[in-house]
């Protein structure tokens, strides 16, 4: 009897860290210090459009004859299909290199400590809702996401990792997407990055109240496994 309840236990403990991470498991994680190719995403038709911006044109120079003009559009859904959960939030960007004299080589954008994210991009912008994006032709070579303290775990798509960057002045990027675990939004920045570094208002997500991790789940499951035992014992 005291060994089909320890299996008991066993099992409840098991399905309690599969319930945890199922969802998570069904996503291509870019975990905080990680660079990744990107992934390619289906324009997510069923999405419902929650927020949106446009910079218009942004000119910066190095001071040193380099100059570069670029456009962000930025915009939030809530998508269905998130692989965190459905209606969670997709955070979508695209840069235009207006003109200038000078490539794009790296974007990185938000404050996404705390998220997980799954990041790409989908080539059919066009199809998002809402009508905010274009086709763009530039996809990023590699994404990745810092764990450095001062810049919160950035997430950048990078250009010119792998070879020159071909995101030139007259271009447009793929429309670019990170997915994430977030229900609320909030204001945050992108900064466009070569011989030049320009920055302009985004979406990123908002903080949320500190709710349990999965590891603390675990550690309580493990707690009650460990608390039943005992009175197990104490009753025989």
């Amino acid at each position: 009897m005291k060994s089909k309840r320890a299996c008991w236990f066993a099992l409840s403990l098991g399905l309690l860290g599969m319930l945890i991470f199922s969802q998570a498991a069904n996503a291509s994680l870019l975990a905080p210090g990680t660079t990744l190719p990107p992934d390619i995403f289906p324009a997510c038709v069923g999405c419902t459009l929650d927020a949106f911006l446009n910079s218009g044109p942004i000119t910066v120079s190095n001071g040193q004859g380099i100059t570069i003009t670029f456009d962000l559009v930025s915009a939030v859904y809530s998508d269905p299909s998130n692989p965190f959960g459905a209606g969670n939030l997709d955070f979508v960007y695209q840069v235009t290199n207006v003109s200038g004299n000078d490539f794009i080589g790296r974007l990185t954008v938000g404050v996404f400590s705390g998220f997980m994210t799954d990041v790409g991009f989908t080539a059919t912008g066009s199809a998002l809702p809402g009508g905010l994006f274009v086709d763009g032709t530039q996809a990023p070579q590699l994404v990745s996401r810092s764990t450095a303290l001062n810049q919160g775990a950035t997430v950048g798509f990078i250009y010119n990792a792998l070879a020159p960057s071909t995101f030139a002045p007259g271009t447009t990027s793929t429309a670019l997407i990170v997915e994430t675990d977030a229900t609320n939004l909030a204001p945050g920045n992108l900064n466009v990055i070569d011989d030049v570094v320009g920055s302009t208002a985004a979406f990123e997500p908002a903080v949320r109240t500190v709710a349990p991790e999965p590891a603390s789940l675990l550690l309580l499951g493990s707690g009650l496994l460990a608390l039943g035992t005992r009175i197990r014992r104490s009753r025989a």
